[in-house]
C-alpha cells in the first residue's frame, strides 16, 4: 500500500456496471453485492483450467463469475494486459470515452483490485494509456499493488505521422508495468528479447560463421584481471580507469588461442569478445519501443480493415506485434493471459497464435458480434494471414468458450442480449460450415 494516496469523490464506493454502458456508485455493504451473478455458457466448451474464454459482460462481473462458478482462473493469471478507455473526453464509433474522472478512477481501481488475488506469483500487469490519465493511473496502481511493484513505464510510438495543428504532435502511448513480486524477483522469470541473428557479421572470415561482439572489459577493479594485452599491431593496452579486463589472463590466453577475440581498428583497438549465434544471450527490453518492432495504430487498423472490409473499424486498435512482444516477455506457452477490456480482440488473437491460454471480457455486445467472435474464429480456422501469423508459424487450431455475464445492477435486458449473441454464434457456425464444405468440394474436384 502506498504511503501517499490519490483522493477523489466517492472513493470509498464501488463502481459497478448497470447495463451495457452505464455505471452506478454502490456502497461496499450493499446487499445486492451478495447476489450471485447470472452466468450463462453460450457454447458447450468445458469451462475448466484449460479453456480459453470470451466473456460478454463487464470485466469486474466476469472476473467474479468465472472465479465463483468455474475453474478457468484456478491456475493463476501470468499476464494481465488491459487497454481501457483512456478518458480522452472524445466519443469514438465503438464507445464513448467521456467518463467523469472520479468514476474512471474507481472503475480502474476496482477492476485492478479484483485481479490482484487472482495473479500467479510471477505475474505482471500491463496497463496501456495515453497522457490523459496515465499519471493518475500510476498512483492508483501504487495503491493496489504497492509502490515496490512498479517495474517500468514503456513508451510505445503509436504513429509516425505528424499533427501540424497541435502544440506538440503526440505520437506515443505509455504502458505501465507492475509485478507484485517486485522487479528484481520478476526479472528472473520474464523472458528476454531474441537477438536478431541477421545483424551478425563475419568480419574475419571465421569458419564457424557470423558473430556479434562484446567489450572485453568489466566494471570495477579486480586485481587478477589487471594485466597487459598486446594487440596484433604491437600496442600494449591496460584496462580503462575504473574497469578490469573481462577475464583473468589465463582465460584471455585461452580465448586468444581459440580465435574468440577480435581487435578492431585494423588490429590496433581494444579486444572484443566474439559471440556466435548459439552463445548469444537475449536482450533486456528497452523502455522505448518503435514501429519497426512493435507496429503502429495504422498497422493495426489496416489489419482490421482487411478482416472486416464492410464495417467501420476501431479508430486506435493495437497492432499484433505490440502484443506479441508483451506476451513473449511476460509469459511462456500454456500460461494464462487476461484482458478485461477486450475491444477488437488483439490480445486474444495473439495469445492464441502464441499458444497461450486466454480469458477476455468485453462489455459491448455489438463489439463482440462485429469483431471479437469473427476475428477469433478466423484465428481458429487459420484464415487470418495478417498480424503475427507468419512470425508465430500459426496455421489454425484450438477452441474457445463464450459466456454471458449479466450485471447485478440496472435494468438491462440481459436475456435478450444473450439471445442475440447465441443467434450470432449460430450464424457464424453455419457460415463456417458452408465455407468448410466449399473447401472440401473444391478439393474433391481437383
Amino acid at each position: 500500500m502506498s504511503d501517499v494516496q490519490l483522493i477523489w469523490p466517492n472513493k470509498d464506493l464501488q463502481l459497478r456496471a448497470s447495463g451495457e454502458t452505464d455505471s452506478e456508485w454502490v456502497q461496499p455493504d450493499d446487499r445486492r453485492l451478495l447476489m450471485p451473478l447470472k452466468f450463462e455458457a453460450l457454447t458447450p466448451t468445458p469451462l475448466n483450467a484449460q479453456a480459453n474464454v470470451l466473456a460478454v459482460g463487464d470485466g469486474l462481473d466476469a472476473l467474479e463469475a468465472l472465479t465463483s462458478q468455474t475453474t478457468v482462473l484456478d491456475g493463476g493469471i501470468r499476464l494481465v494486459y488491459i487497454d481501457p478507455p483512456f478518458n480522452t473526453q472524445i466519443n469514438f464509433r465503438q464507445y464513448n470515452d467521456t467518463m467523469q474522472r472520479p468514476m474512471w478512477l474507481s472503475m480502474m481501481r476496482d477492476r485492478l483490485a479484483a485481479l490482484r488475488p487472482l495473479l500467479a506469483e510471477d505475474a505482471s500487469v500491463w496497463v496501456h494509456l495515453d497522457d490523459s490519465e496515465v499519471h493518475r493511473a500510476r498512483a492508483v496502481m501504487d495503491e493496489v499493488f504497492g509502490e515496490n511493484a512498479f517495474v517500468a513505464s514503456v513508451v510505445w510510438q503509436k504513429k509516425t505521422t505528424r499533427d501540424s495543428r497541435a502544440a506538440f504532435s503526440s505520437n506515443h502511448d505509455t504502458v505501465l508495468v507492475y509485478a507484485p513480486s517486485g522487479p528484481k524477483k520478476w526479472k528472473t522469470s520474464r523472458n528476454l528479447l531474441v537477438k536478431d541473428e541477421a545483424h551478425l557479421q563475419n568480419r574475419d572470415d571465421d569458419p564457424r560463421g557470423p558473430w556479434s561482439d562484446a567489450p572485453f572489459t568489466a566494471p570495477g577493479f579486480r586485481k587478477a584481471q589487471q594485466y597487459d594485452i598486446v594487440t596484433p599491431t604491437g600496442q600494449i593496452l591496460r584496462p580503462p580507469r575504473g574497469r578490469s579486463w573481462y577475464a583473468t589472463e589465463q582465460t584471455y590466453l585461452d580465448l586468444l588461442a581459440d580465435d574468440r577475440l577480435w581487435f578492431p581498428k585494423g588490429g590496433d583497438g581494444s579486444p572484443r569478445l566474439k559471440l556466435f549465434a548459439h552463445q548469444l544471450r537475449g536482450l533486456v527490453p528497452f523502455t522505448v519501443w518503435g514501429p519497426p518492432d512493435t507496429g503502429t495504430n495504422d498497422d493495426a487498423k489496416r489489419h482490421l480493415m482487411a478482416m472486416f472490409p464492410d464495417i467501420e473499424v476501431f479508430d486506435t486498435p493495437k497492432p499484433e506485434s505490440l502484443l506479441e512482444r508483451i506476451i513473449h516477455i511476460a509469459t511462456n506457452p500454456g500460461e494464462l493471459v487476461v484482458d478485461i477490456f477486450g475491444g477488437s480482440g488483439t490480445t486474444a488473437a495473439v495469445a492464441h497464435k502464441m499458444r497461450r491460454r486466454w480469458v477476455i471480457a468485453e462489455r459491448n455486445a455489438q463489439t463482440v458480434r462485429d469483431f471479437l467472435l469473427p476475428r477469433l474464429q478466423l484465428v481458429i480456422d487459420g484464415t487470418d494471414p495478417g498480424g503475427v501469423t507468419e512470425a508465430t508459424s500459426w496455421a489454425g487450431g484450438g477452441s474457445f468458450g463464450v459466456v454471458h455475464v449479466s450485471p447485478r445492477f440496472g435494468a438491462l435486458s440481459s436475456s435478450s442480449r444473450a439471445e442475440a449473441i447465441k443467434r450470432h454464434l449460430a450464424a457464424l457456425a453455419k457460415s463456417r460450415s458452408l465455407s468448410l464444405n466449399r473447401k472440401r468440394a473444391c478439393s474433391a474436384t481437383v
